[in-house]
């Protein structure tokens, strides 16, 4: 009998389920908005049956033979809180409350349907900050560091500091009661027209590159909370219609012209800058050292790529999936740690390619089917003739290996093209992505030479968690990945960790002379990632994208 260790990420949001081994590794990881696709998959079971069971039969799990400890993300259920302790909206309060409490209670359910228990299991519950903390600390490349949680909402507040030393993890201190920049940024997302509950905040962050921030709404917006000694609250007496009001006259609804909002975007992008530096200053007796930033806000790269050159920390480190999604490997390895008292939180090897495989019986059919597409065998050659048909302008989707686990596509479930005309920017926005004109594009380049190309480049980025400035005089070599105030997320590849990707781009620049290649994920607006080979081809045929890699198999549009 093998014991395996099933974390599950119970916010009712962004469920995932997690498998670690009885040595303490993960060994799978995936979110369960990916296979059912639906965005966010609101108030669906992170250990939705048939995934579960698919993901069982991936790791070699043993139904008849194995035993499975159930971890859920959360110690509290926050319908169990009073109605004061939040910052939000009261509806939308009380319906992620509802969604919470409902995935909490069901958590490991799922293993009756496989017929692997015959009563319903108790879940072990750990905090979900701490979960935050300790699923970033696996991947962290480091021993020591101060650990920064910010989200939304936690068990008592929404926001903590850890400090992890030899591996083991120490709370600092931690907020109390409302006050959350991660509710602070969806407030924002609603105020410049857009919805949060649709994970909409990353166009309020794209969109902050096209606005000038104004110094008295940045004021006024970083007085809509309180930092004290890096504890955040609401400040006396303060609503979310006094905050309503005084933004009106930069706010827009979702019908009005996008770019109406792009003074209060850049506004409110500065004034959340402003408090988390003073978290940082504030919370942590001297700032330097080294940093692990999870929660949701951990996300904000725009953000991130400042830390290190302003507060003088040596490095800084965000996790591939620091959001609730990422808590189910949180409290999986919480569970595997309960159960080997005084054992340091596992290191993984920073891979972030912990979900499914492309199915390659469904590959092989394509191949026989015929007439509706040119399918083609790359074995052996799949990187340089990407690379050939990227340089002749052709778009590309790419589904290989296992997928990401996370928010962004990292090159095994990604959409790729050349960054160098200008206009591949809008041709992809309009016609394979669906989206905003504005939106910007993430490039991709090899670790070794991110210095000839952006400033500040002093870490790597393999998660696409740091935005950096380009170096002004490479800027119109690469229009298409360049933001509208002159940075770029980038996401930094070398061959140990992600060699196809770092072969593709090798290929790419002896073909052009530049070794940097565009990078988004590979879906459409307002659905997410690609989780099957059906889904990928769905994108090809009805899109204006030219190909999809599977594995080795190129498929071209009839």
């Amino acid at each position: 009998m093998t014991t395996w260790y099933l974390g599950l990420a119970t916010s009712g949001h962004d469920p995932a389920l997690a498998l670690v081994d009885a040595a303490g590794q993960v060994v799978y990881a995936e979110a369960t908005e990916r296979y059912v696709q639906d965005k966010r998959a609101w108030g669906i079971a992170p250990d939705h049956a048939p995934h579960l069971e698919r993901v069982f039969r991936a790791a070699g799990v043993d139904p008849a033979r194995d035993e499975v400890v159930i971890a859920a993300s959360w110690k509290s259920l926050k319908n169990e809180r009073p109605a004061t302790q939040t910052n939000m909206r009261l509806p939308d309060a009380a319906w992620l409350a509802v969604l919470q409490s409902r995935a909490m209670q069901d958590a490991g359910a799922s293993l009756l349907r496989l017929r692997m228990t015959d009563a319903p299991p108790q879940a072990r519950r750990y905090e979900h900050h701490l979960c935050h903390a300790v699923n970033a600390a696996y991947s962290a490349p480091f021993d020591d560091a101060a650990c920064l949680v910010i989200d939304g909402e936690g068990d008592v507040g929404a926001t903590s500091l850890y400090r992890m030393t030899g591996r083991r993890m120490k709370r600092v201190f931690r907020s109390w009661g409302p006050g959350s920049l991660g509710m602070y940024y969806a407030w924002l997302t609603e105020a410049c027209g857009f919805d949060w509950r649709l994970g909409e905040e990353w166009k309020v962050m794209g969109m902050a590159a096209f606005g000038t921030p104004d110094p008295e709404l940045v004021r006024w917006l970083r007085g809509l909370l309180d930092v004290n000694r890096g504890r955040m609250r609401l400040p006396p007496g303060l609503t979310l219609a006094d905050a309503d009001a005084r933004v009106a006259p930069h706010a827009r609804r979702p019908d009005e012209p996008i770019m109406k909002a792009a003074e209060l975007a850049a506004s409110g992008q500065q004034a959340y800058a402003q408090m988390v530096d003073e978290i940082l200053t504030e919370g942590l007796d001297a700032p330097g050292g080294k940093l692990i930033l999870s929660g949701g806000c951990a996300l904000n790269s725009s953000y991130n790529g400042t830390i290190c050159g302003r507060l003088g920390f040596d490095d800084v480190f965000v996790p591939s999936a620091p959001a609730d999604d990422g808590n189910a490997i949180g409290a999986a390895l919480l569970a595997w740690m309960e159960d080997h008292p005084g054992s340091p939180i596992p290191r993984g090897d920073g891979s972030p390619f912990l979900g499914a495989r492309p199915d390659r019986r469904v590959i092989d059919k394509l191949g026989a089917k015929g007439g509706f597409a040119r399918v083609t065998d790359l074995a052996g050659r799949a990187a340089k003739v990407v690379a050939d048909k990227l340089a002749e302008g052709r778009i590309v989707g790419v589904m290989r290996g296992r997928a990401e686990f996370g928010p962004r596509a990292l090159g095994h479930r990604s959409i790729l093209a050349d960054p160098r005309p200008a206009e591949m920017k809008d041709r992809i926005n309009a016609q394979v992505k669906g989206r905003e004109a504005y939106r910007p594009f993430a490039p991709v380049i090899p670790t070794a030479r991110v210095p000839e190309w952006f400033d500040g480049a002093t870490r790597t980025s393999p998660y696409m968690s740091f935005t950096l400035p380009w170096k002004p005089q490479v800027r119109e070599r690469v229009p298409a990945v360049v933001h509208a105030d002159g940075t770029g997320r980038l996401q930094t590849v070398d061959a140990a960790t992600n060699p196809w990707m770092t072969d593709l781009i090798a290929a790419f620049e002896a073909r052009t002379g530049v070794p940097v290649v565009l990078n988004t994920s590979f879906n459409i607006m307002g659905k997410p990632i690609v989780h099957s080979v059906e889904d990928a081809v769905a994108v090809l045929m009805t899109t204006g994208l030219d190909a999809v890699l599977l594995e080795d198999v190129l498929v071209e549009a009839g």
